[in-house]
């Protein structure tokens, strides 16, 4: 072998320690060094390497030890302390929701409203607007008093990444009614509002019919009106509904005069169709079985 050869073969073998003394250290300072200190010892690390033809920052153990700061979440600012991040995995109706918290598959109830059942008109409807509602986003859970109903699903107002109030929206929109369970009834108020003002604009299933599968019969009251036990005026009443209240309508009598209502705060019964405006047609309302 020549003279120069060996030389060459010699600086091959010294970079080579280099390059294995370089990864011995950094694993040893991976061991010991905490993450405040990096910054400090990578520009020197960086410096005296660049002599052995060594790029450091390349090392796999100082990339997987470097520390790495993950951006907080951004909450919207109308998402109510404690909240908690949720991914969607898939809508199950316009009130009803899968999500992930943590890794964990939970169920999601709507807080504070109401949308048509599968069977029933507006079904497919309500499910749309709710998935349009949440878009793709992470989601933001936020509890009003109660945590769980008794199917084990989480009782829960529901926020996206862009401030979008869900349960709020599927309201104004004209896609649910207020339903009022104690105690969690903290936006009552407020919901039974947006849903007159809905039904007073003919959003959504107010006006009388939905992009898919029809409307559900809602009926806004009109003038004060008694609601009674049975299709009748001589059956008992106990409750007068208040004009601008808005109802869920489920039934009318033989004769179309009366109507099988129930209002936000699930009180069930029937008041004349003469005090009620339907946003739908008296004949689309199915009759009493």
């Amino acid at each position: 072998m020549s003279e120069n050869s060996k030389n060459i073969e010699n600086r091959e073998t010294v970079d080579d320690r280099a390059a294995a003394q370089a990864d011995a250290t950094a694993r040893e300072i991976r061991k010991r060094v905490s993450p405040w200190q990096w910054g400090i010892i990578l520009i020197i690390a960086g410096i005296l390497a660049a002599g052995f033809g060594v790029d450091i920052f390349r090392l796999p153990e100082l990339q997987e030890a470097l520390p790495i700061t993950t951006p907080a979440p951004s909450i919207p600012g109308n998402v109510p302390d404690g909240a908690l991040q949720a991914v969607l995995v898939k809508v199950v109706d316009g009130d009803t929701i899968d999500v992930t918290i943590g890794g964990q598959e939970l169920t999601v109830r709507y807080v504070g409203i109401d949308t048509p059942e599968r069977g029933e008109p507006g079904y497919k409807a309500a499910a749309a607007a709710n998935q349009a509602l949440l878009g793709s986003g992470s989601l933001w859970l936020a509890q009003d008093k109660t945590d769980k109903d008794r199917y084990g699903r989480l009782l829960r107002f529901i926020y996206t990444d862009q401030g979008v109030f869900v349960n709020e929206q599927m309201l104004a929109q004209g896609w649910a009614q207020p339903l009022e369970f104690k105690p969690d009834v903290t936006l009552a108020v407020e919901f039974r509002k947006l849903a007159t003002e809905a039904a007073q604009a003919k959003r959504g299933f107010w006006s009388g019919d939905s992009p898919v599968d029809g409307a559900m019969p809602y009926a806004l009251v009109t003038k004060s009106t008694p609601l009674r036990v049975g299709p009748g005026r001589d059956f008992e009443t106990d409750v007068s509904l208040l004009p601008g209240l808005t109802t869920t309508v489920y039934a009318k009598d033989d004769s179309g005069r009366w109507l099988q209502i129930r209002t936000p705060d699930r009180a069930g019964g029937w008041v004349s169709a003469s005090a009620v405006e339907l946003n739908v047609p008296l004949r689309d309302v199915p009759k009493e079985e």
